[in-house]
């Protein structure tokens, strides 16, 4: 004898559930998931609650009974909404990446020689970024000097309290890139010897994790995962100059001399301006007032240090007293601090003049007096 009540389908007996029941269940099958925050390219974002109920339909007899609804801890009361989801928390993943962009061609000497970099946080939490630099790799021809890492721009809106350009370090949320210089100083020579075309100098920028979006310093969980927690997980891989999975990451860009300086040069020439005798004629008899012009002329670039000129006096003449002039302004003949030049002082019957420093390309005039005896 067949039994009275005709087994149905799943599908019949969908059919049969009121169409407000069923748009109610659909809305909360929609809504089992729930984001507390954005979803990026690189995951959903650290600390995010991620919650699920399952929905079970069933009849008594040929009676549909009303859903019930998952719990963690177990449901069996009737009805949309005496359920509870199952959560946990998406955890904090540290990622990022650096890469080099520009090299730069420099020559000896140059200041503030730029290079330069990208930073991308790749991972789902906003952090604090460290920037630093390494000038003395030990594989390269010469080492720069007082390198200064600069934040030029990043891209999008920056956080609250960034403001670019900055130096040092970088607060940047989740698939924000960070564009990055650094300025370093070549030095005129490697270790005394001259530089030559080609010389190379290598420079790191290591970047590091020090901070998440709470204030808390990064480190990572080394505890079994909590489902209510958010725990750290680094994912980074090795860079240049660092390993994976350390919440850094390095690379390397390169100052290339390209151009040598001219080496600095100085010639100098000592010539006669003018002859007046006693009688107001231009010959050189005795009593006759000889003054000599004295030329320094300079080429190159670079530095000339510690120049001084002496002119002793010549034989048969004796020194006329305060003519020294240097580039058409009086000196004193007294080593008194007023000038750098003097007479007699420095060195006996002498006329001594000091430039000290000079930059090469310079040029320096000088004019004295004598008188034959």
């Amino acid at each position: 004898m067949q039994n009275r009540h005709t087994k149905k389908s799943f599908g019949q007996l969908l059919a049969q559930i009121p169409a407000r029941n069923f748009l109610l269940m659909s809305a909360l099958c929609l809504s089992n998931m729930v984001l507390s925050s954005s979803i990026f390219a690189q995951g959903v974002a650290a600390g995010t609650d991620i919650s699920n109920k399952v929905i079970v339909t069933y009849m008594i007899g040929d009676t549909i009974q009303e859903p019930i609804e998952s719990s963690p801890t177990g449901n069996s009361a009737p009805g949309l909404g005496n359920g509870q989801g199952t959560v946990f928390k998406v955890d904090r993943k540290v990622d990022l990446l650096v890469t080099g962009n520009n090299n730069a061609d420099v020559s000896p000497g140059d200041s503030q020689a730029e290079v330069t970099f990208t930073l991308i946080n790749e991972g789902n939490d906003t952090q604090v970024f460290n920037l630093a630099t390494n000038s003395t790799l030990g594989t390269d021809d010469f080492d720069t000097s007082n390198c200064v890492s600069t934040v030029t721009s990043v891209s999008g809106t920056p956080l609250a309290g960034v403001v670019v350009p900055t130096t040092g370090t970088i607060k940047l949320k989740a698939d924000q890139q960070a564009n990055i210089k650094v300025s370093c100083d070549i030095p005129a020579n490697a270790g005394g010897a001259n530089m030559q075309a080609g010389d190379k100098s290598l420079l790191s920028l290591v970047a590091t994790v020090e901070q998440n979006s709470d204030g808390s310093n990064t480190s990572e969980t080394i505890t079994p995962d909590v489902s209510n927690h958010v725990d750290t997980i680094f994912a980074d891989n090795n860079g240049t100059d660092d390993s994976n999975r350390d919440a850094q990451h390095s690379a390397r860009r390169e100052y290339l001399i390209s151009t040598i300086a001219t080496p600095p040069t100085l010639s100098i020439d000592k010539s006669i301006v003018s002859i007046v005798d006693p009688q107001g004629g231009n010959t050189s008899v005795v009593g006759a007032e000889v003054t000599y012009k004295i030329q320094i002329t300079t080429a190159g670039t670079g530095t000339i240090s510690n120049v001084i000129i002496t002119d002793p006096t010549p034989a048969n003449m004796n020194y006329k007293p305060s003519t020294i002039r240097l580039d058409n302004a009086n000196q004193s003949d007294q080593n008194d601090g007023t000038d750098n030049s003097d007479f007699g002082m420095t060195t006996a019957n002498t006329a001594t003049i000091n430039l000290g420093n000079i930059a090469a390309g310079s040029q320096y005039e000088i004019q004295l007096t004598y008188i034959v005896n």
